[in-house]
């Protein structure tokens, strides 16, 4: 072979390795494929050549990416034998919060039919982080200039500040209450248990006695040999028992009142004001109890700089409640029925975690609970110049914080005029009250007895 032969053949050789390279690195396919053209005024930095994928599978590339009419326009190429429909969702998605993009279908109708070869589509404009997080920023922006703007009756910082220094000095003039009346309350719980326990000495030898009368032994079972005698004395031994044994129940009633004070406080974001509620809940034993107090208090007025209240101010509450686990891992469940805002209602709480405590830290499930009320079922009148006609919903959800404090949110009067606001919730025990409640309790009872002596 001569060397020009070889040259050639050489040559030959280098060209063929070189038009494969061409052909592999440059993704040419003689594969048939057809064009869509699908448009976005973002394409948030789709390449060319970046996948197509219908449902997840690769169905194709991205040949070019160029502006028509202040629109940007990605043309893709697709194999044929795969069929999109009409009604088919374009966007541009990612592998990853970082990875790299691809143009993603979501197929169509196959009722609608075929998109055809050549056609031009309009596509979702992708979500663009960091128009997203600036968007984020300017709300946060936003809420934390209305916690901090000027109402009618100050900020909502403030609001809440002079709240919690009410509060303070409500439980400062309770504590110097307390410590005022504490020393009789210290001798009255004493005498108390003396009392018991010289009750219960009495019950004894009076159940000794009764045992006694039953035999004709002794100078008192001879005297009583007579049955007219006997049937007196056992009758009024039996009084002295019955007497002793509600004296002592009486006295047990001191210890089992608990009584909590109650703050709702409310801030309604359509007008930019507050409302409180603040009532006394007193539970006489374990699974009961009862609710007073006062409604949308401290209204100085209904008009506002921002719209019109209707919430009408200065409500009474009264409740006989039911409280407990439904079952013995069941949800716990909260229900008062009596008057809600000078009206006949109902209020439920159901705590759907409920799990009993096995000490003084709240069990996480126990922090959430959900509030439905329904009141005034007969509504039909008109107040600041609005006809109502629906009877009166509210819904809250309310998140614990402490034994103490809880905050969350609720929608009032959900079927006439719906009003968003957050909620906080002040609930603390008063156990001095609760003795109050108690001895109270007790005069009211010897009060009865000496009623029934006469």
């Amino acid at each position: 072979m001569s060397l020009e032969t070889k040259v050639g053949a050489f040559v030959l050789a280098g060209l063929l390795l070189l038009g494969t390279a061409i052909f592999l690195l440059g993704d040419f396919s003689l594969e048939p494929r057809y064009t869509i053209s699908v448009t976005f005024h973002d394409v948030g930095n789709l390449s060319k050549d970046a996948p197509v994928k219908l449902s997840g599978v690769e169905v194709g590339k991205v040949r070019s990416l160029t502006l028509e009419n202040g629109l940007a326009k990605v043309v893709c190429q697709v194999r044929k034998g795969v069929d999109i429909y009409k009604g088919a969702q374009f966007s541009v998605a990612s592998t990853g919060i970082i990875g790299s993009k691809f143009l993603a279908i979501e197929q169509g109708s196959l009722s609608q039919g075929l998109i055809e070869a050549g056609a031009t589509v309009s596509g979702e404009d992708p979500v663009m982080l960091e128009k997203a997080m600036t968007k984020a920023l300017a709300s946060l922006q936003d809420m934390l200039g209305e916690l901090n703007a000027k109402g009618p009756r100050g900020s909502l910082t403030e609001n809440l500040r002079e709240t919690v220094a009410n509060v303070r000095e409500l439980t400062a003039n309770l504590n110097d209450l307390i410590e005022t009346t504490k020393p009789g309350l210290e001798k009255a719980i004493d005498r108390t248990d003396a009392i018991t326990s010289k009750l219960d000495q009495l019950l004894e030898k009076s159940n000794a006695m009764m045992a006694g009368l039953s035999t004709d032994k002794g100078a008192v079972g001879a005297l009583l040999h007579d049955p007219k005698v006997k049937e007196d004395v056992k009758e009024t031994i039996s009084s002295v028992k019955e007497a002793a044994s509600t004296a002592k129940d009486v006295f047990g009633r001191i210890t089992q009142f608990r009584t909590w004070w109650n703050l709702d406080w409310r801030y309604e974001h359509m007008i930019r004001t507050s409302r409180a509620d603040v009532g006394l809940k007193i539970s006489p034993r374990p699974g009961r109890y009862y609710y007073a107090g006062g409604a949308n208090l401290g209204n100085i007025n209904d008009a506002t700089a921002h719209g019109i209240s209707y919430a009408e101010p200065n409500r009474v509450d009264a409740l006989l409640g039911f409280e407990g686990q439904v079952f013995s891992k069941g949800p716990y469940v909260d229900l008062g029925v009596g008057v809600l805002r000078s009206a006949g209602g109902a209020r439920l709480t159901v705590t759907p975690f409920y799990t009993k405590p096995a000490g003084d830290k709240i069990p996480f499930g126990n922090r959430f609970s959900v509030m439905a009320q329904g009141y005034d079922f007969g509504r039909h009148r008109s107040y600041n110049g609005r006809l109502f006609t629906k009877p009166h919903y509210d819904f809250g959800l309310l998140a614990r914080i402490t034994k103490w404090l809880g905050v969350g949110a609720r929608v009032e009067d959900v079927q006439e005029l719906p009003r968003y606001q957050t909620w906080a919730n002040i609930l603390f025990e008063d156990q001095d009250v609760a003795y109050l409640f108690g001895l109270a309790t007790f005069g009211a009872a010897g009060t009865k007895g000496r009623a029934k002596s006469k």
